[in-house]
């Protein structure tokens, strides 16, 4: 009778702490999705569309959040993320992007709801990034000397009780630059690929040229969880955590060469579990 009388109690509490748990990683997977599209928004500020669905060439701040949620135990509509910028949303120094998200969760604990007001909690978590702005290149410019030399001489005898002989010589040489044209931009692209649900992503450039005057020298990868990569070298790899299997990460690859910086932004999914 005493078990019988004590089982209930047990069961709730179970409930209750399984419920907090998933308060608890719900919280986590907003502050997530405001910080992937602070984080996308950083380098598009006008790539934002309050309420319109997800498109990833319109609208990619909104792609990010929502589909940094999914998973995560809340629901994220496309009403639910905001976007606003300081001073204004252009693409120029100084300027600062806030992401809003708002999440919306069911708590199946009825023990629970003393303290959270109800059946649904709502979750609001903000994002704040500065603008990114890569300058454009220069160029490059080179010269090849070519040049010109003319000469010319003469001399002139007559026989007499003394000779005389006269000569001159002049020459000239100048150098004429010839510029090479500016680099044309590179075609920046990336694959990736993961051959186990419990390892890294591989990523390899698939950016062109690589050799010659214009070569790609410089490699930047943005993972899209808030970790970067860079180096002289054209492959990495990153492992997004045994907890974000079957995620999907904006990933941005940006490439140096004499022109300047080029990127180029896909998602990718990672294995699920």
């Amino acid at each position: 009778m005493e078990l019988a009388l004590v089982t209930p109690v047990l069961l709730v509490l179970l409930l209750a702490a399984i419920d907090l748990g998933r308060v608890f990683y719900a919280e986590i997977a907003i502050s997530n999705a405001a910080r992937e599209g602070a984080l996308v928004a950083a380098s598009n500020p006008t790539g934002f569309s309050a309420g319109s669905a997800c498109n990833a060439t319109t609208n990619p701040v909104m792609c990010a959040a929502t589909k940094e949620g999914q998973g995560g135990m809340v629901n994220i509509d496309t009403a639910d993320v905001a976007m606003s910028c300081t001073p204004s949303c252009a693409l120029n120094y100084g300027t600062n992007v806030k992401v809003t998200v708002t999440g919306h969760f069911q708590v199946i604990t009825p023990l629970i709801w003393m303290f959270t007001g109800g059946s649904n909690v709502t979750f609001s978590r903000s994002a704040t990034a500065n603008v990114i702005i890569t300058p454009p290149g220069t160029g490059l410019a080179s010269t090849a000397p070519s040049s010109s030399a003319s000469s010319s001489a003469s001399a002139s005898a007559s026989p007499s009780d003394s000779a005389s002989a006269s000569a001159s010589a002049s020459a000239s040489a100048s150098p004429t630059p010839t510029p090479t044209p500016t680099c044309p931009p590179p075609q920046v692209g990336f694959v990736a690929t993961q051959s186990d649900k419990n390892g890294p992503v591989a990523f390899s450039s698939t950016s062109t040229p690589t050799s010659g005057s214009c070569t790609i020298n410089y490699w930047r990868w943005t993972f899209g969880d808030g970790t970067n990569s860079a180096g002289a070298v054209s492959t990495t790899q990153h492992d997004y955590g045994s907890g974000n299997k079957g995620e999907t990460y904006l990933v941005t690859l940006t490439v140096t060469t004499p022109s300047g910086t080029f990127s180029y932004q896909d998602y990718i999914t990672t294995l699920a579990p």
